[in-house]
């Protein structure tokens, strides 16, 4: 297990309810209220949620990004802070502790309008290689480490509403290796995507540690969460009879067993207009943590066997509660195969004896997606856009193949130089145009269907 991740996410919550506060104060453009008699029923101010989440990579144990300022800006170049990071304590977020869930970085208010462009500040990119190996910085940032995430249309704030802003960083398109002798010297590429959501995240997790503040059992199945170390930032959350209970063990327990001051996890989904946090499960104590691996039993008799990365093998203990999910929402257990990969989610007891099995008891069992495929290569003629299809064929070191654009297909423009990522459309593509594009390769003759379409804009002739 690596435990970095266990520490980080608690000091999100922290500066994720921080960023609430301090947001109001930064993002309007008045200080002062109207007078009484101008001012209008109808709110100046939508609600914004910013989230990180990320792809999953098999070259690192963590990706550690330190984000120091996230801004929105506006159609007229008005810039609104919606995160600062107290300087005092830098902000940090391991992505792939997000391969699954969403963590949240602020909610706050934002004046109503139409938004351009979401700018990221990244003070500091730290790798930990897979194997074991040390750690190490990506000595040079693009751009000085800011990222300008691009939205063609625009996207609007609206009254009284809440718009979801979830950045996709994904590390496995994003760290780019290239040769330098003997020595591979590593990069960074922005292969970030922003989305946009109104009123709530489709089938996507988010995970929160905290303290419960006062008593829940007073309530109707409700609690507040309150991040530590600040209990005066705090989150909803809403449980009913399909949320999953487990005790300081890991044992399947009730709503009964939280009490005020209790150390809890929550998993769940967001509903928003009122923000609340809509819990699938509740896990109590410190022993909670992740395992990620390689299904090499199957379930049976209540458990099975996980081999980690690291090459560790861990018996994952299902209880009665226990949650399976993949990226499209619940699944069934039995949909677990051998060679699967997933993310454990539970209480891992401290063992009685060296001689013991490694051991977590399964509060969510999520069914990883498989690693995409990639091909790179240059566009060249034909490129097909008709009604029934979308194509383009690619020069690649081992030949011509033809690709295929799915209305699921992401293209992304990466300007290197100028740190700037937009959304592109199909149209954009064009012949020469140097490409990666991920997806899943034919096991014969056919067509390589991309998820992902990553352009790099060249740079100035100059340079």
């Amino acid at each position: 297990m690596n435990t970095r991740n266990v520490l980080v996410s608690a000091r999100v919550l922290a500066v994720a309810l921080f960023g609430s506060f301090f947001l109001a104060a930064c993002g309007g453009s008045s200080d002062s209220p109207e007078p009484a008699d101008t001012q209008t029923t109808q709110p100046s101010v939508g609600t914004v949620g910013l989230l990180f989440t990320d792809m999953p990579t098999e070259m690192y144990d963590s990706i550690v990004l330190t984000v120091s300022e996230a801004t929105l800006i506006g159609e007229d170049d008005s810039h609104h802070v919606l995160f600062i990071s107290d300087p005092e304590e830098e902000y940090e977020i391991d992505l792939l502790d997000l391969t699954n869930y969403n963590e949240p970085v602020m909610f706050g208010e934002v004046q109503v309008g139409t938004y351009k462009k979401i700018r990221l500040q990244l003070d500091s990119i730290e790798l930990f290689p897979a194997d074991g190996g040390d750690s190490f910085f990506i000595e040079k940032l693009p751009a000085n480490g800011k990222v300008d995430l691009l939205h063609p249309d625009g996207f609007d704030i609206l009254p009284g509403r809440t718009v979801m802003i979830e950045i996709d960083v994904d590390a496995n398109k994003s760290i780019k290796i290239t040769e330098a002798g003997k020595s591979g010297k590593v990069n960074f590429r922005p292969v970030v995507r922003v989305n946009i959501y109104d009123g709530g995240l489709p089938n996507k997790l988010a995970r929160l540690e905290g303290a419960v503040s006062g008593d829940p059992n007073a309530g109707d199945g409700t609690f507040v969460l309150c991040s530590i170390g600040v209990p005066d930032h705090c989150v909803d959350i809403s449980t009913d009879g399909m949320t999953s209970f487990f005790d300081d063990e890991g044992f399947d327990t009730d709503f009964g067993y939280l009490a005020d001051g209790s150390m809890v996890v929550v998993i769940g989904e967001y509903g928003t207009d009122p923000i609340v946090l809509n819990a699938i499960v509740v896990e109590n104590g410190p022993d909670v943590g992740q395992v990620t691996g390689d299904v090499v039993s199957r379930p049976m008799d209540g458990e099975f066997l996980v081999l980690t990365i690291g090459g560790e093998d861990y018996v994952v203990e299902l209880q009665a509660g226990t949650k399976f999910y993949n990226s499209d929402g619940p699944i069934a257990a039995d949909l677990i195969e051998l060679a699967d990969r997933v993310e454990v989610e539970g209480v891992i007891p401290p063992k009685a004896d060296e001689a013991d099995p490694d051991l977590i008891r399964a509060a969510l069992v999520f069914l990883e997606a498989n690693q995409d495929d990639q091909v790179s290569g240059t566009i060249i003629d034909p490129i097909v856009d008709t009604e029934v299809e979308q194509s383009f064929m690619l020069m690649t070191e081992t030949g011509d193949l033809q690709v295929c654009v799915l209305e699921t297909t992401s293209i992304l423009l990466v300007d290197e130089t100028n740190s700037e990522v937009t959304t592109a459309t199909f149209a954009e593509l064009a012949v020469d145009q140097v490409v990666d594009v991920f997806g899943t390769m034919p096991e014969g003759e056919g067509c390589f269907e991309a998820n992902d379409v990553i352009v790099e804009v060249p740079p100035p002739a100059s340079e």
